[in-house]
């Protein structure tokens, strides 16, 4: 007991001190090597690091990141806009809803809620703001927005929590559709009724050859994810392979088709994907060897023990948990949350008789909402950085956003058939219980 205590001591005090995530991960591992003394703990330690960034499904994320990448440097995105224009424009609020529908595509191509607000941010919101909508709603609904990346396919957190914690990438994209499905729409309904709240203005609804028009030119951008869908569930080819299609699908567009990059850009294009996906899989192969630790030294049995003191429940418990998630989302990303707290915290799903692909979505959700709140949210404030906007404007508008995002993590919580239908629908594994 004193060992555990002392490895989550080092792993706290390291984050409190500004110690990089991956760093103080890999200081409290040492904690098991000074324990045992034996010279072969470290060489395992090693070992499960260059294992954790040498797996084979993790070769998924620097081509999607690189995928997403190219497309926003052929400066596809307005095209995106366009087509969620021509659908939701015309309702109330209509650039709200063009914003989140426009974030439900974007997420197709790139896979990180960040890159969704860098991309959507600089184009939606002064036009948000130009048509007469507060700047800060106007951030809170792009922050809210870029929550969906994470959830949609290619989600680069599922990528690394599904090749981490060994559940079938297929069956979390799958799972993934449904869910940001069901919270697009829920953004969607909470938008529509704010802006009769703060009387946002309305537009005309786009004839068919607008609308035509806009299918046509948004095909290019559209067809990244729907191949890689398409791909995956139809059993084409796998998370992979289908992460190459995709480099090669954004190659063709931007380079043959439209003519909107230059061979002589892709120099600066790989040097930026290439650092994303350094600090993505340093962290991974670091949050694996943690992983095997908290494994061995039945940190989430001690866990479980001392939840179960509190409360026999299993809603209880698991309430719990979720509290503790909700607070860590506040301070820390969600893919580092993910591999500090999974080794401990996914067992204990498992135990409750939660499946591995209901488990995920839950922590993958509940972490998001950390994303908006105060007082280092990550989409918060690159919201307030892009939309140039005080916390103050931003929070004002925000609160009911925040609100939501919990009443959906609740339901997806309860609901299990939510996130597990289309995976056993396709037969992709996970839902087992």
């Amino acid at each position: 007991m004193v060992i555990i205590f002392l490895l989550l001591a080092v792993l706290i005090v390291g984050i409190l001190l500004g110690v990089p995530i991956f760093a103080a991960m890999g200081l409290s591992t040492l904690v098991h090597f000074i324990d045992t003394g034996r010279e072969s703990t470290l060489i395992i330690i090693n070992q499960r690091i260059f294992n954790g960034v040498t797996s084979f499904t993790f070769l998924a994320v620097p081509m999607f990141i690189l995928a997403g990448e190219i497309m926003v440097r052929g400066r596809l995105i307005d095209k995106l806009l366009d087509v969620a224009r021509a659908f939701v424009g015309h309702l109330r609020g209509g650039l709200a809803q063009v914003n989140i529908l426009s974030s439900v595509f974007f997420a197709g191509i790139s896979g990180s809620g960040q890159a969704d607000i860098a991309a959507m941010g600089s184009t939606v919101v002064p036009a948000m703001v130009k048509d007469g909508y507060p700047r800060g709603y106007a951030a809170a609904i792009t922050a809210q927005s870029a929550t969906l990346s994470p959830t949609l396919p290619p989600s680069i957190v599922m990528v690394v929590y599904g090749a981490v914690f060994g559940v079938p990438v297929s069956a979390l994209f799958a799972a993934g559709v449904s869910v940001g499905a069901f919270m697009a729409i829920a953004y969607m309904i909470l938008a529509y009724v704010m802006a009769r709240k703060y009387s946002l203005p309305l537009h005309l609804r786009a004839n068919l050859r607008q609308v035509w028009v806009a299918l046509r030119e948004g095909l290019a951008p559209l067809g990244m994810p729907a191949i890689i869908l398409i791909g995956i569930f139809g059993g084409i080819f796998t998370t992979v392979e289908a992460a190459a299609v995709a480099v090669l699908y954004a190659l063709i567009m931007t380079l043959v088709v439209y003519r909107s990059i230059k061979v002589t850009e892709m120099g600066p294009i790989l040097v930026s994907a290439a650092i994303t996906s350094a600090a993505v899989l340093i962290i991974s192969g670091v949050g694996l060897s943690f992983s095997y630790i908290v494994a061995i030294q039945h940190i989430p049995q001690a866990v479980l023990g001392a939840l179960t003191t509190i409360s026999q429940s299993p809603f209880v418990i698991v309430s719990l948990i979720i509290v503790v998630l909700l607070i860590a989302g506040m301070f820390v990303g969600r893919t580092a949350n993910i591999l500090l707290f999974g080794p401990i915290i996914i067992p204990i799903f498992y135990q409750l008789g939660f499946s591995p692909v209901h488990t995920a979505l839950i922590i993958i959700i509940v972490l998001g909402v950390g994303h908006l709140t105060p007082p280092v949210g990550g989409a918060l404030l690159t919201a307030c950085l892009i939309g140039r906007c005080s916390m103050p404007d931003i929070l004002k508008y925000m609160w009911p956003m925040i609100i939501l995002e919990i009443v959906l993590a609740v339901i997806i919580l309860l609901v299990p058939a939510i996130s597990e239908t289309l995976p056993a629908f396709f037969d992709l594994g996970g839902t087992a219980r």
